[in-house]
């Protein structure tokens, strides 16, 4: 074994005391780890407590041979990955075929050659620890990018938290504060060009009002909490008299809510259905 090599646990698996004896006594004078199953169920019971890092397979054994194990074995996730080396007396190619469909990595003849052996199964059990330690990375930078994405996600959120409050803090001001102000100074003794001036500031003011305003937002932003209960009603369908009895109001409140928001909403064509207006949003 390479001495830079830690040593490995081998799980042997052969009904033949003698072959166990040594293929045992190779691998544990190599510096390997060894456990040993007489038959194939026995060897599932050990594999599945604590699996090894490498499987030593016989194929004729009573009961379940090596072939039907190698496939019990890959069924179970922890032992999917656990090189199999098929250790067998037959040289016929059509056994070193089925190994290998079954899901063996290696096919070693009888009689055994310790060089070839200790060979074998230190580039297998190398080539295991290289996959596992790939996976634990793979694995580690996966988690570091799902943090880093969930952080992103996070700061992006509160992004546009942020941005949308400040929004609404230069749409409220323009709505309540600049606009109003802007209309007084309108109604005030104006010439032609004062007037023209200021008439283009309202209108100008209206249009980033309007621009900032979504959808999903514009009832909230523009209407009192009982507009937007009217105007919630009016999208469902609700007629004056329903709107007024559901809210208990008179039919004349509920006429007058109708108006302001067509107002509030800058709703001007008179032929354009609230419900319709509404239902858009």
């Amino acid at each position: 074994m390479n001495s830079a090599m830690k040593p490995s646990d081998i799980l042997i698996v052969d009904d033949n005391p003698d072959m166990i004896l040594l293929l045992g006594q190779l691998l544990t004078d190599a510096g390997h780890q060894v456990r040993a199953a007489k038959d194939s169920e026995r060897a599932l019971d050990i594999a599945r407590t604590s699996p090894p890092e490498l499987f030593l397979l016989d194929i004729e054994m009573p009961g379940m041979d090596g072939f039907e194990l190698c496939t019990e074995l890959k069924k179970d996730e922890p032992l999917l990955q656990v090189p199999v080396i098929f250790v067998s007396g037959h040289e016929q190619q059509s056994e070193k075929i089925r190994a290998f469909e079954v899901g063996g990595v290696d096919y070693i003849c009888k009689p055994i050659h310790a060089g070839e052996l200790l060979s074998r199964v230190n580039n297998h059990v190398e080539l295991y620890r290289l996959r596992k330690e790939l996976q634990v990375q793979v694995e580690e930078k996966t988690r570091e990018v799902e943090e880093t994405l969930t952080a992103l996600r996070v700061l992006m959120t509160q992004q546009q938290q942020d941005s949308k409050e400040a929004e609404k803090t230069i749409l409220n001001n323009i709505n309540n504060l600049v606009i109003p102000y802007a209309e007084r100074l309108q109604k005030t003794p104006l010439n032609d060009n004062q007037r023209t001036i200021v008439e283009m500031l309202i209108a100008n003011l209206k249009q980033v009002s309007d621009s900032l305003i979504n959808n999903h937002d514009l009832l909230e932003m523009k209407l009192t909490p009982v507009e937007i209960q009217v105007a919630n009603l009016i999208r469902e369908g609700k007629q004056t008299k329903e709107i007024a009895s559901l809210l208990n109001l008179s039919d004349l409140t509920i006429s007058t809510h109708r108006k302001n928001i067509r107002r509030k909403l800058n709703i001007k064509d008179r032929k354009l259905s609230l419900n319709a207006y509404l239902s858009s949003l």
